[in-house]
């Protein structure tokens, strides 16, 4: 019984550092394909404007779980970039709105793009079968 837990425990030990070691591989890949584009926090910011344009800072800050004051950070970088511009609420000066513009919109793009293919080339060797079986652990794992 005693070895079954410890098995059990060093399994779920070499799940975690291989979970950890994925996504530092990922993040230094994309930040490498991602070099002469713009950095992965301006694009996460980009993405949420580009499926819902016009957001109050707040709510992106929420979406990435990130402060306030980094989206608005984030948010001057693409503005001084023109790809983001920042709007005022009529009714509530104190909130501030951030919409995409059109060179945002085209950067976003091209982001996604790269991305897609950096993931269709990382599961090339996988089956539907192994892609689905992942997946499905994945959701359980998030609960």
């Amino acid at each position: 019984m005693k070895d079954m837990m410890e098995l059990r425990k060093n399994l779920i030990e070499d799940s975690l550092n291989n979970f950890r070691d994925i996504i530092k591989l990922f993040r230094h890949d994309m930040n490498r394909k991602f070099e002469e584009f713009i950095p992965n926090n301006e694009f996460a910011v980009l993405k949420i404007l580009d499926k819902h344009n016009h957001q109050m800072v707040s709510q992106i800050a929420n979406l990435l779980n990130v402060s306030n004051s980094h989206i608005t950070s984030v948010s001057e970088k693409l503005i001084n970039k023109g790809m983001a511009v920042r709007a005022r609420s009529e009714t509530d000066r104190r909130i501030v709105y951030l919409s995409i513009t059109e060179d945002g919109k085209r950067m976003a793009a091209a982001m996604n793009a790269l991305t897609q293919q950096y993931f269709q080339e990382k599961f090339a060797e996988f089956t539907e079968g192994e892609i689905n079986m992942l997946n499905q652990l994945l959701r359980k794992l998030m609960g």
